[in-house]
């Protein structure tokens, strides 16, 4: 029997250079490891740090009206009671582990989201995601709950079940046990916020026109505005139809039709004021009106601001078009104080905008 003797491996570990081949090479891993961590340190700072322009481009006021609605349930019995219909906070509770798969859900959810309560339990929030949605954003905020954090906000796009996608202010809270004190679930609150870009684009725009039509001091600067119904439309008929502005009143409420116009408003639109009582504005409108400025400036109005502006196009009884530089306000019961009607002022532009276009 023939042995064969083997000659033992040098180990790389042995002597001086072995040790020094051992020492770079810690050092290269610790050097990776630690360039890995500063990497994934930058790109949270940057995460965040888009996540929080996302949030103020908002702005204060609108995050605040938001966040003011939205107090967080801080217990499962909470967040899903046993009635999940009263509830208007659109709600959906997760597990705070693996794929944090969906448990439940409130009404309020369903009608925003599409899906029944049935549908998503088990299933994670791949459901509602998409390509336009914010996946950094949500990590991070994931991360931030479990750095302990009681409260995150992120903004999203979202996905109904129909595939229709809408922009959510999603904000996230820990939900503990309420013996033992440790986190269980994450509960997420859902509030559709398109509305809020949708109307930051029309002010944004009638901004824009505004700027175009008028010169620095406009139109709308030198109305005097009426504050109650009897200075907007005096019992005196002589002193009502000696005013110069072009004055119509309507109701504060429904379709906000008009209860009574001075001579000037006659004059510029051409309807007698007995033919407009009791109806609305469309009497007025057409197709280069502009709908959207319209419906802001009323829900400003309704925001509490004094007077507002907007340029739209109106039509006369004739059918003929002119530009309109609107102003409206609201008008308060003299003992109450409460709006009751609101005022618009118009006031044809069209020859200023002409002139405008001429000495360019």
């Amino acid at each position: 029997m023939v042995a064969i003797i083997v000659p033992p491996q040098e180990d790389h570990r042995i002597g001086i250079k072995g040790a020094k081949n051992v020492q770079t090479r810690e050092a290269a891993w610790k050097r990776f490891l630690l360039i890995h961590h500063l990497r994934n340190k930058l790109r949270l700072r940057r995460i965040r740090k888009e996540n929080d322009a996302i949030l103020k481009d908002l702005d204060d006021a609108t995050v605040s009206s938001i966040t003011s609605r939205i107090s967080v349930p801080k217990t499962l019995a909470e967040a899903l009671p046993d009635d999940k219909t009263k509830d208007k906070r659109a709600i959906v509770v997760t597990e705070a582990t693996g794929k944090f798969n969906m448990i439940g859900c409130n009404k309020a959810w369903e009608n925003l989201c599409g899906f029944e309560e049935c549908e998503i339990i088990g299933k994670d929030s791949s459901i509602l995601q998409g390509p336009d949605t914010n996946y950094d954003g949500l990590k991070d905020a994931v991360s931030r709950l479990f750095e302990g954090e009681k409260k995150v906000h992120v903004v999203t796009t979202n996905y109904k079940k129909d595939g229709s996608k809408f922009r959510n202010f999603l904000t996230l809270a820990p939900l503990k046990d309420e013996v033992t004190g440790k986190v269980t679930h994450f509960c997420a609150i859902l509030n559709d916020c398109g509305d809020i870009y949708r109307r930051r684009k029309i002010r944004k725009d009638n901004e824009k026109i505004l700027k175009e039509a008028l010169d620095d001091i406009t139109v709308g600067s030198e109305v005097s505005l009426p504050s109650t119904l009897a200075e907007a439309l005096p019992v005196d008929i002589a002193k009502r139809d000696s005013d110069q502005r072009a004055i119509v009143v309507t109701e504060a409420t429904g379709s906000f039709n008009m209860i009574g116009c001075n001579k000037a408003w006659e004059n510029l639109c051409g309807f007698a004021e007995c033919e407009i009582v009791g109806k609305d504005s469309s009497i007025l409108q057409g197709p280069d009106t502009n709908y959207d400025g319209l419906r802001d400036a009323v829900s400003r109005l309704f925001d509490g601001e004094k007077k507002v502006h907007v340029v739209t196009t109106n039509y006369k009884k004739d059918g003929s078009k002119f530009t309109n530089f609107l102003t409206m306000a609201p008008l308060k019961d003299e003992i109450s104080g409460k709006v009751t009607h609101f005022v618009a002022i118009l006031s044809d532009i069209g020859e200023n905008i002409k002139a405008r276009n001429m000495n360019k």
